[in-house]
Order: structure tokens, then C-alpha cells, then sequence
């Protein structure tokens, strides 16, 4: 939850523009609201829910990648939404797990982060097209 919550703040520090993409938190205007939004944490616990399945499901390529179109699925319903929007998400991901996990956060784990999100992420915009 904490770590979905900080990928979308910083999500929206690279592009503010996608934050008003969210009904139920593009009225938020400040950092310290958007984080104690319930909205926001249900979102955020949401994308985290689907990123553990991937990558706990990795092993089993065909559920992955069934996982990840009907994620890519789900989003093309989002007015406005376009499919190069997830790749937006590769930083904050990326920046969200090294602050959550701080000094457990390796540079062999760096490594395997980038090569994931990516392979993730490139799904995503394949399947959302």
C-alpha cells in the first residue's frame, strides 16, 4: 500500500497531468493529502496487489501475461488514458521500492527491478494498444 502510494505521487511529480486522470483524487492539491486519501491508498494497495501476482506468478509465463493484459485491459476503459502512459511508471516504481525497502535495497536489486518493471511495463503498452 505505502509503496503503490508513493508510486503515484511520484508519478504525479513527472507528470502532474495524470493525476487528474483519477476521479476520486485529481481534486487533491497537495502531497500530504493525496497520501492520506483512502481513495489514493485503495489505489495504490490495488497495483500493488496486481504487481505481486505478476511477479510472483513470473514462473508461470502464460498466467503473467494473461495477468498483465487484463491489467492493460482494465485501463483502456480511463478516459483519456493512452497506453504509453505506463510507461510513466518505471521511475516511480523503481524510486518507491528503493525508499521503502532503504538500506535492503541492493545494487544486484536495482538490476532486477529495471529488467522486471521494463518487461512488465512493455507488456502493459503492448496489450492496452
Amino acid at each position: 500500500e505505502d509503496t503503490g502510494v508513493e508510486m503515484l505521487i511520484r508519478l504525479f511529480r513527472l507528470e502532474p497531468s495524470t493525476q487528474a486522470q483519477f476521479r476520486n483524487i485529481r481534486h487533491l492539491e497537495s502531497e500530504d493529502k493525496l497520501r492520506m486519501s483512502e481513495e489514493m491508498e485503495k489505489h495504490g494497495e490495488k497495483m500493488m496487489l496486481s504487481l505481486d501476482d505478476i511477479v510472483n506468478n513470473i514462473d508461470d509465463v502464460d498466467y503473467a501475461m494473461d495477468k498483465m493484459s487484463k491489467v492493460a485491459q482494465e485501463h483502456r476503459q480511463f478516459q483519456g488514458f493512452t497506453a504509453e502512459q505506463f510507461m510513466l511508471m518505471e521511475q516511480p516504481f523503481l524510486d518507491a521500492v528503493r525508499i521503502i525497502l532503504d538500506d535492503r535495497y541492493t545494487d544486484n536489486m536495482d538490476i532486477i527491478y529495471r529488467i522486471l518493471i521494463k518487461f512488465i511495463l512493455d507488456h502493459l503498452v503492448k496489450a492496452a494498444r
